[in-house]
């Protein structure tokens, strides 16, 4: 598959066959996150896999309890809350795997690059989550990123240590859909997807 093919079949994937995914696709998604590029060769990236079926309910009640926040905020706007409330939006019990992505800081002093801002380690991460999302798309399979979800509740569910940033959790299968080849939230009428980059020539 060519480079720009990829790019354009990606999407964030909400629908989900019950295939599972083979070990030696997540594998080389995990293998291609790892070659992304990172601030200072921080490597910054820790990823949690998630197959048991225990965790993903807990999970999934935690979205639950963050998207009804989510839809108090358009409480004025019934309309746009009833189109809220018809979006599938996760797929944590669906898909055969789970992957729980996090920046842990480096324990050095100095690292090149974060001292204007340490924000740059957790770019690096989503660097390696592109890469790992290109990967998948080329081998067939897809992902959606979840990022409705109790953070705190994240990292006491899969036990992961302290200084670990959750950054999102990413459903992960065989896509049952690719949405008429445009975003999910383009094809239900939630939002429309710029044609061109916003780009300004000094």
């Amino acid at each position: 598959m060519e480079l720009e093919q990829c790019l354009r079949l990606r999407r964030d994937t909400r629908h989900f066959l019950k295939d599972d995914v083979p070990e030696t696709v997540l594998k080389k998604a995990l293998t291609a996150a790892h070659c992304a590029p990172s601030v200072g060769l921080s490597e910054p990236w820790r990823f949690v896999v998630v197959r048991n079926q225990q965790t993903k309910a807990i999970l999934k009640q935690s979205f639950l309890k963050i998207r009804a926040k989510a839809e108090a905020n358009l409480a004025n706007e019934q309309d746009k809350l009833k189109l809220h409330k018809s979006l599938k939006l996760e797929a944590i019990e669906d898909a055969p795997i789970g992957l729980a992505v996090f920046c842990e800081y480096p324990k050095e002093n100095y690292t090149i690059g974060t001292v204007w801002t340490d924000e740059t380690l957790k770019w690096s991460c989503v660097c390696a989550i592109q890469n790992l999302w290109l990967s998948l798309t080329e081998q067939g399979y897809s992902a959606g990123w979840v990022s409705i979800l109790d953070y705190d509740q994240l990292k006491q569910v899969l036990s992961v240590p302290d200084d670990w940033e959750p950054l999102g959790y990413l459903c992960i299968g065989k896509p049952a859909t690719d949405y008429d080849g445009q975003p999910m939230l383009e094809q239900v009428g939630w939002k429309q997807r710029c044609s061109e980059p916003v780009v300004i020539y000094r």
